[in-house]
Protein backbone atom coordinates (compact mmCIF):
# COMPACT_ATOMS: atom_id res chain seq x y z
CA UNK A 1 0.00 0.00 0.00
CA UNK A 2 2.78 2.19 0.59
CA UNK A 3 3.74 2.17 -3.13
CA UNK A 4 0.10 2.86 -4.18
CA UNK A 5 -0.24 6.65 -1.84
CA UNK A 6 -2.60 7.85 0.48
CA UNK A 7 -4.51 9.41 -2.02
CA UNK A 8 -4.60 6.72 -4.23
CA UNK A 9 -5.77 4.24 -2.10
CA UNK A 10 -8.96 6.47 -0.94
CA UNK A 11 -9.60 7.02 -4.26
CA UNK A 12 -10.41 3.68 -4.95
CA UNK A 13 -12.13 3.05 -2.07
CA UNK A 14 -14.39 5.94 -3.19
CA UNK A 15 -15.48 4.62 -6.02
CA UNK A 16 -16.43 1.24 -4.85
CA UNK A 17 -18.39 3.16 -1.97
CA UNK A 18 -22.11 3.57 -3.70
CA UNK A 19 -24.63 6.58 -1.91
CA UNK A 20 -27.85 5.31 -0.75
CA UNK A 21 -30.80 6.82 1.02
CA UNK A 22 -30.75 9.17 3.06
CA UNK A 23 -27.26 9.94 2.73
CA UNK A 24 -26.91 13.96 2.32
CA UNK A 25 -23.06 13.91 2.22
CA UNK A 26 -20.98 10.39 1.96
CA UNK A 27 -17.39 9.47 1.72
CA UNK A 28 -14.38 11.90 0.89
CA UNK A 29 -15.53 14.90 2.89
CA UNK A 30 -14.49 15.17 6.61
CA UNK A 31 -17.80 13.73 7.86
CA UNK A 32 -21.11 12.21 6.25
CA UNK A 33 -24.08 13.79 6.70
CA UNK A 34 -27.25 11.34 7.33
CA UNK A 35 -30.69 12.17 6.93
CA UNK A 36 -33.19 9.52 8.91
CA UNK A 37 -36.24 11.45 8.21
CA UNK A 38 -36.92 15.02 6.89
CA UNK A 39 -35.83 17.65 9.64
CA UNK A 40 -32.90 15.76 10.74
CA UNK A 41 -29.08 15.48 9.84
CA UNK A 42 -27.15 13.62 11.45
CA UNK A 43 -23.24 13.91 11.22
CA UNK A 44 -21.29 11.02 11.35
CA UNK A 45 -17.23 10.25 12.04
CA UNK A 46 -14.43 8.39 12.55
CA UNK A 47 -10.52 8.44 13.33
CA UNK A 48 -8.28 6.37 13.86
CA UNK A 49 -5.34 7.02 16.59
CA UNK A 50 -2.39 5.03 16.23
CA UNK A 51 1.10 4.53 18.07
CA UNK A 52 3.93 5.38 16.37
CA UNK A 53 1.68 7.42 13.76
CA UNK A 54 -0.22 9.99 15.24
CA UNK A 55 1.69 9.70 19.11
CA UNK A 56 4.59 8.64 20.53
CA UNK A 57 3.73 7.63 24.47
CA UNK A 58 7.07 8.81 25.37
CA UNK A 59 5.99 12.23 24.56
CA UNK A 60 2.42 12.12 25.54
CA UNK A 61 0.96 11.23 29.08
CA UNK A 62 -1.67 8.52 28.44
CA UNK A 63 -4.82 10.71 29.39
CA UNK A 64 -3.64 13.56 26.16
CA UNK A 65 -3.17 10.15 24.31
CA UNK A 66 -7.23 9.96 24.64
CA UNK A 67 -7.84 13.75 24.44
CA UNK A 68 -5.69 13.59 21.36
CA UNK A 69 -8.05 11.28 19.47
CA UNK A 70 -11.45 12.68 20.44
CA UNK A 71 -10.13 16.31 19.34
CA UNK A 72 -9.27 14.96 15.83
CA UNK A 73 -12.41 13.21 15.60
CA UNK A 74 -14.20 16.01 16.73
CA UNK A 75 -12.42 18.48 14.54
CA UNK A 76 -14.57 16.95 11.66
CA UNK A 77 -17.61 17.49 13.00
CA UNK A 78 -16.46 21.18 13.48
CA UNK A 79 -15.74 20.76 9.86
CA UNK A 80 -18.99 20.40 9.04
CA UNK A 81 -20.60 22.56 11.26
CA UNK A 82 -21.88 20.56 13.45
CA UNK A 83 -22.44 20.17 16.75
CA UNK A 84 -20.89 17.47 19.23
CA UNK A 85 -23.65 15.25 20.65
CA UNK A 86 -22.24 11.47 21.53
CA UNK A 87 -18.71 9.61 20.50
CA UNK A 88 -17.86 5.73 21.43
CA UNK A 89 -13.81 4.64 21.81
CA UNK A 90 -12.30 1.53 20.70
CA UNK A 91 -9.01 1.05 22.94
CA UNK A 92 -7.01 -2.16 21.15
CA UNK A 93 -3.73 -2.25 23.55
CA UNK A 94 -1.32 -4.52 23.92
CA UNK A 95 -1.42 -6.94 26.79
CA UNK A 96 1.77 -5.19 28.28
CA UNK A 97 -0.07 -1.85 28.56
CA UNK A 98 -0.35 -0.59 32.22
CA UNK A 99 -3.58 -0.93 33.74
CA UNK A 100 -2.99 2.72 34.89
CA UNK A 101 -2.35 3.97 31.40
CA UNK A 102 -5.32 2.11 29.86
CA UNK A 103 -7.46 4.32 32.44
CA UNK A 104 -5.70 7.76 32.11
CA UNK A 105 -6.79 7.40 28.39
CA UNK A 106 -10.62 6.89 29.31
CA UNK A 107 -10.17 9.42 31.93
CA UNK A 108 -9.35 11.86 28.60
CA UNK A 109 -11.58 10.66 26.71
CA UNK A 110 -14.25 11.03 29.35
CA UNK A 111 -12.69 14.36 29.73
CA UNK A 112 -12.28 15.68 26.94
CA UNK A 113 -15.74 15.04 25.71
CA UNK A 114 -16.98 17.07 28.62
CA UNK A 115 -15.00 20.11 27.38
CA UNK A 116 -16.04 19.61 23.76
CA UNK A 117 -19.81 19.22 24.19
CA UNK A 118 -20.72 16.02 24.10
CA UNK A 119 -21.04 12.38 25.87
CA UNK A 120 -18.94 8.95 25.68
CA UNK A 121 -21.55 6.23 25.18
CA UNK A 122 -19.52 3.00 24.97
CA UNK A 123 -17.38 1.09 22.69
CA UNK A 124 -14.88 -1.77 22.74
CA UNK A 125 -11.78 -3.04 23.94
CA UNK A 126 -9.66 -5.46 22.39
CA UNK A 127 -6.25 -7.05 23.03
CA UNK A 128 -3.59 -6.27 19.88
CA UNK A 129 -0.55 -8.11 18.88
CA UNK A 130 0.95 -4.49 17.25
CA UNK A 131 0.67 -0.87 18.73
CA UNK A 132 -1.40 0.47 20.67
CA UNK A 133 -4.97 2.23 18.82
CA UNK A 134 -7.48 4.33 19.88
CA UNK A 135 -10.53 4.58 17.56
CA UNK A 136 -13.10 7.32 17.86
CA UNK A 137 -16.83 7.17 16.34
CA UNK A 138 -18.32 10.62 16.74
CA UNK A 139 -22.07 11.81 16.24
CA UNK A 140 -22.98 14.90 15.94
CA UNK A 141 -26.12 17.23 14.64
CA UNK A 142 -26.76 19.81 12.09
CA UNK A 143 -29.21 21.83 11.09
CA UNK A 144 -30.83 20.31 7.77
CA UNK A 145 -29.12 21.71 4.67
CA UNK A 146 -26.71 23.84 6.78
CA UNK A 147 -23.91 21.64 6.86
CA UNK A 148 -20.66 22.97 5.56
CA UNK A 149 -19.22 21.11 2.51
CA UNK A 150 -15.69 20.83 0.76
CA UNK A 151 -17.26 20.56 -2.52
CA UNK A 152 -19.39 24.16 -2.20
CA UNK A 153 -16.91 26.05 -3.14
CA UNK A 154 -16.84 28.33 -6.30
CA UNK A 155 -14.77 29.92 -8.58
CA UNK A 156 -13.10 33.22 -7.44
CA UNK A 157 -14.09 32.43 -3.89
CA UNK A 158 -12.08 33.46 -0.96
CA UNK A 159 -10.27 31.38 1.23
CA UNK A 160 -9.43 32.00 4.42
CA UNK A 161 -8.26 29.49 7.41
CA UNK A 162 -9.30 29.87 11.28
CA UNK A 163 -6.15 30.23 13.52
CA UNK A 164 -2.34 30.12 13.17
CA UNK A 165 -0.82 27.29 10.94
CA UNK A 166 2.65 25.64 11.60
CA UNK A 167 2.26 25.57 15.53
CA UNK A 168 1.80 21.49 15.67
CA UNK A 169 4.57 21.08 13.01
CA UNK A 170 6.69 22.78 15.09
CA UNK A 171 6.05 21.30 18.47
CA UNK A 172 6.27 17.72 16.64
CA UNK A 173 9.56 18.52 15.73
CA UNK A 174 10.49 20.15 19.37
CA UNK A 175 9.43 16.38 20.69
CA UNK A 176 11.59 14.75 18.37
CA UNK A 177 14.83 17.14 19.38
CA UNK A 178 13.79 16.08 22.85
CA UNK A 179 13.04 19.67 23.90
CA UNK A 180 10.02 20.90 25.84
CA UNK A 181 10.93 24.49 26.32
CA UNK A 182 8.35 25.87 23.10
CA UNK A 183 5.36 25.14 25.28
CA UNK A 184 2.32 26.79 23.14
CA UNK A 185 3.74 24.42 20.60
CA UNK A 186 3.69 21.37 21.94
CA UNK A 187 0.57 22.38 23.35
CA UNK A 188 -0.43 22.67 19.84
CA UNK A 189 0.96 19.04 19.35
CA UNK A 190 -0.42 17.07 21.81
CA UNK A 191 -3.70 19.46 22.92
CA UNK A 192 -5.24 20.43 19.91
CA UNK A 193 -8.10 22.13 19.87
CA UNK A 194 -11.06 21.70 17.38
CA UNK A 195 -12.95 24.70 16.08
CA UNK A 196 -16.21 23.90 17.42
CA UNK A 197 -17.43 27.33 17.70
CA UNK A 198 -16.26 28.43 14.92
CA UNK A 199 -17.66 26.02 12.71
CA UNK A 200 -21.07 26.46 14.45
CA UNK A 201 -20.92 30.00 13.71
CA UNK A 202 -20.19 29.53 10.17
CA UNK A 203 -22.90 27.01 9.72
CA UNK A 204 -25.20 29.44 11.14
CA UNK A 205 -24.55 32.07 8.10
CA UNK A 206 -24.18 32.22 4.92
CA UNK A 207 -20.68 29.82 4.73
CA UNK A 208 -21.35 26.91 2.86
CA UNK A 209 -18.06 25.29 2.39
CA UNK A 210 -15.38 24.15 4.71
CA UNK A 211 -13.43 21.90 5.54
CA UNK A 212 -10.69 20.35 8.84
CA UNK A 213 -6.82 21.39 8.51
CA UNK A 214 -5.45 17.68 9.95
CA UNK A 215 -3.03 17.12 6.84
CA UNK A 216 -2.19 21.11 6.05
CA UNK A 217 -2.83 23.67 4.19
CA UNK A 218 -1.39 22.50 0.60
CA UNK A 219 -3.27 19.07 1.14
CA UNK A 220 -6.66 20.38 2.36
CA UNK A 221 -6.93 23.18 -0.20
CA UNK A 222 -5.95 21.32 -3.33
CA UNK A 223 -8.56 18.22 -1.89
CA UNK A 224 -11.37 21.14 -1.30
CA UNK A 225 -10.60 22.95 -4.32
CA UNK A 226 -10.92 19.30 -6.70
CA UNK A 227 -14.25 18.80 -5.03
CA UNK A 228 -15.42 22.07 -5.56
CA UNK A 229 -13.68 21.57 -9.40
CA UNK A 230 -11.94 24.08 -8.96
CA UNK A 231 -8.34 24.79 -8.75
CA UNK A 232 -6.46 27.52 -6.01
CA UNK A 233 -3.79 29.33 -5.31
CA UNK A 234 -2.59 30.40 -1.69
CA UNK A 235 -0.28 33.26 -0.87
CA UNK A 236 2.84 33.08 0.98
CA UNK A 237 3.13 36.18 2.60
CA UNK A 238 -0.62 35.95 3.50
CA UNK A 239 -0.19 32.98 5.81
CA UNK A 240 -1.15 33.65 9.58
CA UNK A 241 2.34 31.11 10.87
CA UNK A 242 2.28 30.66 14.67
CA UNK A 243 4.10 33.19 16.57
CA UNK A 244 7.50 32.43 16.49
CA UNK A 245 7.97 29.59 14.33
CA UNK A 246 8.46 32.23 10.99
CA UNK A 247 11.79 32.93 12.76
CA UNK A 248 12.16 29.92 14.51
CA UNK A 249 12.75 28.00 11.58
CA UNK A 250 14.32 28.42 7.79
CA UNK A 251 11.71 26.01 6.96
CA UNK A 252 8.62 27.61 8.51
CA UNK A 253 6.85 27.32 5.10
CA UNK A 254 7.04 23.55 5.05
CA UNK A 255 5.33 23.99 8.63
CA UNK A 256 2.55 26.12 7.69
CA UNK A 257 1.58 24.33 4.54
CA UNK A 258 2.36 21.08 4.76
CA UNK A 259 3.04 20.13 8.59
CA UNK A 260 -0.58 19.41 9.04
CA UNK A 261 -2.70 18.43 12.63
CA UNK A 262 -3.33 22.17 13.75
CA UNK A 263 -7.19 21.30 13.16
CA UNK A 264 -8.04 24.63 12.08
CA UNK A 265 -10.26 25.01 9.76
CA UNK A 266 -10.12 26.01 5.95
CA UNK A 267 -13.13 28.06 4.45
CA UNK A 268 -14.34 29.13 1.31
CA UNK A 269 -16.49 32.38 0.50
CA UNK A 270 -17.94 33.86 -2.19
CA UNK A 271 -16.01 37.53 -2.90
CA UNK A 272 -18.37 39.96 -2.69
CA UNK A 273 -19.70 38.22 1.17
CA UNK A 274 -16.03 38.55 2.08
CA UNK A 275 -16.59 42.15 4.23
CA UNK A 276 -19.80 41.08 5.98
CA UNK A 277 -18.28 37.72 6.88
CA UNK A 278 -15.02 39.70 8.38
CA UNK A 279 -16.22 42.39 9.69
CA UNK A 280 -19.11 40.17 11.92
CA UNK A 281 -16.87 37.65 12.41
CA UNK A 282 -16.64 37.34 16.75
CA UNK A 283 -13.52 38.63 18.62
CA UNK A 284 -13.54 35.53 21.14
CA UNK A 285 -13.42 33.35 17.95
CA UNK A 286 -10.54 32.34 16.86
CA UNK A 287 -8.75 34.80 14.19
CA UNK A 288 -9.83 34.59 10.51
CA UNK A 289 -7.45 35.18 7.65
CA UNK A 290 -7.41 35.22 4.09
CA UNK A 291 -5.16 32.98 2.37
CA UNK A 292 -5.47 32.77 -1.06
CA UNK A 293 -8.82 32.30 -4.02
CA UNK A 294 -10.18 29.46 -5.93
CA UNK A 295 -9.49 29.32 -9.45
CA UNK A 296 -10.32 27.82 -12.63
CA UNK A 297 -8.47 25.03 -14.30
CA UNK A 298 -7.24 22.13 -11.75
CA UNK A 299 -4.20 21.83 -9.15
CA UNK A 300 -2.82 24.30 -6.79
CA UNK A 301 -0.51 27.13 -7.03
CA UNK A 302 1.59 28.77 -4.40
CA UNK A 303 2.25 32.51 -5.19
CA UNK A 304 4.74 34.75 -2.98
CA UNK A 305 1.50 36.80 -2.83
CA UNK A 306 -1.45 38.14 -4.30
CA UNK A 307 -0.68 38.85 -7.80
CA UNK A 308 3.01 37.61 -7.29
CA UNK A 309 5.70 35.25 -8.99
CA UNK A 310 4.74 31.41 -8.31
CA UNK A 311 7.13 29.63 -6.39
CA UNK A 312 7.45 25.73 -5.83
CA UNK A 313 5.84 24.33 -2.93
CA UNK A 314 7.67 22.63 0.03
CA UNK A 315 7.44 19.00 -0.44
CA UNK A 316 4.29 17.42 2.25
CA UNK A 317 5.02 13.86 3.09
CA UNK A 318 1.75 11.88 4.14
CA UNK A 319 1.69 9.81 7.80
CA UNK A 320 0.01 7.22 6.27
CA UNK A 321 1.15 4.87 2.95
CA UNK A 322 3.68 7.68 1.93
Amino acid sequence: MAETGEAEILSRFLAASPPFDGLVVGNGDDAAVWRPEPGVDVVLSQDACVEGIDFVRGWSAPHLVGRRALAAAVSDLAAMGARPVLCQATLCAPGSTRLADALAIHRGLTTAAAEFGCRLAGGDLSAIDGPLVVDVSVCGEVAPGRALRRDRGREGDALLVTGFLGGAAAGLRRLREGRDDEKPWLERQLRPKPRIAEGLWLAAGEVRCAGDLSDGLLVDARRTAAMSGCGAELWLDALPVEPGVREAFGDWAALALGGGEDFELLVAVAEGSLPQLLGSWPSELAPLTRVGTLTGGAGIRLLEGRGGAEIPPPPVVSRHFG
